[in-house]
């Protein structure tokens, strides 16, 4: 299968000048926009973030690509950030054969980093950064891969339930972090994990969580 993605800036309401990314539902450290790729075997490398606004590429490829234009590109209205940001989901939403998750978050909040991939089911992950460095990550779908659910989706302990957008996950920790999981070590499944946040402030924004309409 060959993955189609449109590579878009990234601005929520901060500085983009960011610092750690999320990969598979925990923040990583590297730097980047929203991206895509054509290689059906790996999402694309983060690419730096414009310091004048949005500066949207395509990735190249054999196929067409999938970034809308004009009256025809209906962004995820819903989704925080940038019409850019918006179409970035909406594209995703429309590609995936599940249901796809975006934030909506309050001001001092933006996307540092995103990529998605159609490949193996597909699998899309999002990192966003607010004040005080805190971290929002989202990875959804194939999130597994194979791999072992202890391995893909860790935790150290069980809290209890809590809201993932519209459905009921399960709430636990990792080290420093909080992490929710829906329908953990399945394909599909949903992680968010919260770092520098307190589990009352990482509820709301997981309970903020919005399905974007495709």
């Amino acid at each position: 299968m060959v993955a189609i993605a449109a590579v878009v800036a990234a601005c929520v309401g901060g500085d983009a000048s960011g610092e750690p990314s999320g990969s598979s539902g925990s923040p990583s450290a590297s730097t980047g926009a929203p991206s895509g790729s054509a290689d059906p075997t790996a999402t694309g490398g983060p690419t730096d973030l414009p310091s004048n606004g949005p500066d949207p590429s395509e990735t190249a490829g054999e196929t067409p690509s999938l970034e809308p234009s004009g009256p025809a590109a209906s962004p995820a209205s819903g989704c925080s950030g940038s019409d850019d940001n918006r179409t970035f989901f909406h594209q995703a939403a429309l590609s995936m054969g599940w249901p796809v998750y975006c934030a909506v978050l309050p001001d001092g909040w933006f996307l540092e980093t995103g990529s998605f991939r159609l490949a193996k089911g597909g699998y899309l992950e999002v990192t966003y950064r607010g004040p005080a460095d805190a971290h929002l990550a989202l990875a959804e779908g194939n999130i597994c891969d194979g791999a072992d659910v202890e391995t893909c989706a860790p935790r150290d302990a069980v809290i209890g339930p809590a809201p993932f957008g519209d459905r009921e996950g399960e709430l636990g920790r990792l080290a420093t972090s909080l992490v929710l999981d829906l329908d953990r070590g399945a394909t599909p499944s949903w992680r968010a994990t919260g770092l520098g946040l307190t589990e009352e402030a990482f509820r709301g924004l997981a309970e903020a969580l919005i399905e974007v309409e495709d």
